[in-house]
């Protein structure tokens, strides 16, 4: 692992003294504004090279699955690169997947994505995409409020953002100082910043570089074991308040990795920047005027993609000639020819249809385990209201399933001049009808929705004082297919990308990536970047498939075994279907991580 530089840890000290003297002035806090973004000064990725990867000829008949966020930006992205010959293949009968608006009372309510943060801003993600269209008009919106427990009228409940970290920070500290307490997480915050450098440098993308074995190892367990073992237990609250609300896991459940992918240097340089109110854009959490889906739906309807709406696909066989899917498409069965296949939903659906996956595939996809996320759009009236996002803290920390956990009003969120104290106050003060988007606490399996709605009624009625409830939507989401924290460690993000392409086929969406919008577009951008046709990358040696469906092209004989610098055991499958550098670790009890599971346990090979 490479320490810290004089010239950082020297940065790292003034901007820690320039806090700890206090904020006075704004002078003050924009000059420490300025020493925060100083620690985005470039430095280059660490990490394993990406490989390259088969992808479409010019000539193939491209086919996609999906028309959501991935599909969408895909065929454009196809067709920016003069593809011609692709078609979209989508199940319901519209486009932007969970880019999904209801458009009621004059306001684009999201049921699925609704804000963006620093990293939409990235070359490779959305705001390049939305510039380009004319549809960038996004408005900064404020942090959602908090209330503690499930009743307005509890003393202490109602919190603002900074209250809820600052008093959580508290029992760390001991102290009631807010000088005291700030300091503290940004002090976190610095440590923070500059481990993930550290340990990834500032890479291009959502997704870092195939990480050392040794960074595999120190990321091990879960994200609450690896703030413990690295004293960054400051960053818990912003944590729960980034991670846990919006549905990506209870810090004690949810592996490492996925965290540091979602809290990178940016995003967590923009919850310090809101924390002495120095946001500015692209460092602000924003949403768009007209929705997510308006973006997709402008984009189809400019560039005309060929897209086949209700189409069910019942099975996909591969062949040497190609790949055919089997589908369903306006009350008959129709067989579809594609020269390379695209599949972007989520990657269950992927294996249920599949003619005979490879062994990997079943050992990479099939073990993504994703949950169920239901959303409302509800009509309100009365009631106490706090801020036009809320998060309902004692039930985003329960772990109870199907708890009511996060509203948003997207009409008070757009609304001129709510981020000032006046214009909340006025906000707050209103009982008129409001319509809220409303959630659950992610599940592992489907309910009613008599009994969601029951739960999400008692919820208002009982708890902050609301005279009716009226449901105008229901919808449940497949959310965030993930690894557990051992398989994570194994590197499958990584090893996921190196099979891509080799059976004519890419996994692309939340699946390969993050559930994020910004994050399937940079995969996208990512697979495109590393892309060969598939006629010009010359394999070393072909999968084939055996009766059961298993790839023989992974051979223990390819296993390598030897020391690393930390004195532990270093494995490296050179094998052909690993293209030569994929590299694991020995975890714990021995056994092999990162490399193909017919690699021996470690220490009955060599002992270090």
């Amino acid at each position: 692992m490479r320490s810290c530089g004089a010239a950082e840890l020297g940065r790292v000290a003034i901007i820690l003294l320039l806090f700890l003297n206090c904020v006075k002035s704004q002078n003050s806090l924009q000059s420490q504004a300025k020493q925060l973004l100083s620690l985005l000064a470039p430095a280059p990725a660490v990490g394993e090279p990406w490989p390259s990867i088969p992808g479409p000829e010019l000539k193939d008949r491209v086919c996609i699955v999906g028309a959501g966020a991935s599909g969408t930006h895909m065929a454009l992205s196809l067709k920016k690169r003069s593809y011609e010959n692709v078609v979209v293949f989508e199940k319901s009968s519209r486009v932007g997947g969970k880019c999904y608006d209801i458009n009621y009372r004059r306001t684009p309510n999201g049921q699925g994505a609704l804000l963006l943060e620093a990293n939409y801003f990235n070359e490779d993600s959305l705001v390049p995409i939305l510039r380009e269209y004319g549809l960038d008009d996004l408005v900064p919106v404020s942090s959602s409020h908090v209330w503690a427990t499930n009743s307005a009228s509890d003393p202490g409940s109602k919190l603002t953002p900074s209250q809820f970290v600052l008093g959580t920070l508290s029992k760390m500290t001991n102290s009631t100082s807010p000088k005291v307490n700030l300091g503290f997480y940004l002090q976190t915050v610095i440590r923070y910043i500059q481990l993930h450098k550290e340990m990834f440098g500032l890479y291009e993308g959502d997704l870092m570089q195939r990480p050392t074995p040794e960074v595999l190892h120190r990321i091990r367990g879960t994200l609450l074991d690896f703030l413990t073992r690295e004293n960054l237990l400051g960053m818990i609250p912003i944590f729960q308040a980034i991670q846990t609300v919006p549905g990506y896991g209870q810090l004690d459940e949810i592996g490492t990795l996925y965290g540091l992918i979602w809290h990178n240097p940016r995003l967590v340089l923009t919850t310090a920047l809101s924390a002495i109110k120095q946001e500015r854009e692209p460092f602000a959490t924003l949403s768009l005027k007209k929705g997510f889906e308006n973006v997709w739906k402008t984009i189809v309807e400019k560039e005309k993609f060929d897209i086949r709406f209700q189409t069910d696909i019942v099975s996909i066989q591969r062949k040497e000639s190609g790949v055919y899917l089997q589908t369903w498409q306006n009350f008959k069965a129709k067989t579809e020819f594609c020269d390379f296949l695209i599949w972007t939903p989520e990657v269950s659906q992927l294996l249920r249809s599949l003619d005979k996956p490879t062994k990997e595939e079943k050992r990479l996809l099939g073990s993504l385990t994703p949950e169920v996320y239901y959303a409302h759009l509800i009509n309100v009236k009365g009631g106490v209201r706090h801020g036009p996002t809320t998060a309902y803290m004692a039930n985003v920390l329960s772990k109870e399933d199907y708890a009511v956990t996060w509203t948003a009003d997207t009409a008070g969120l757009l609304t001129p001049g709510i981020k000032t104290p006046e214009g909340l106050a006025k906000y707050n003060s209103d009982t008129d009808l409001r319509t809220l988007y409303a959630l659950h606490a992610p599940s592992k399996q489907f309910t009613s929705e008599e009994f969601l709605k029951r739960k999400m009624r008692d919820h208002f009625i009982k708890g902050f004082n609301v005279s009716s409830v009226e449901f105008l939507n229901t919808v449940a989401w497949t959310y965030f297919p993930r690894w557990t924290p051992d398989e994570l460690v194994e590197g499958r993000h990584w090893d996921v990308f190196e099979m891509q392409g080799q059976n004519r086929i890419w996994y692309a969406g939340v699946s390969a990536s993050y559930e994020a919008v910004c994050s399937v577009i940079s995969y996208n951008n990512r697979l495109l970047k590393e892309m060969v046709p598939r006629n010009s990358l010359k394999r070393t040696q072909p999968i084939s498939h055996n009766q059961n469906g298993s790839s023989s092209a992974i051979n223990v004989n390819d296993c390598r075994y030897s020391c690393s610098k930390s004195g532990g055991c270093k494995v490296r499958y050179v094998g052909p279907s690993r293209h030569g550098y994929t590299q694991g670790a020995c975890g714990p009890s021995g056994a092999c991580g990162g490399t193909p599971s017919e690699c021996k346990q470690c220490n009955t090979v060599i002992n270090c």
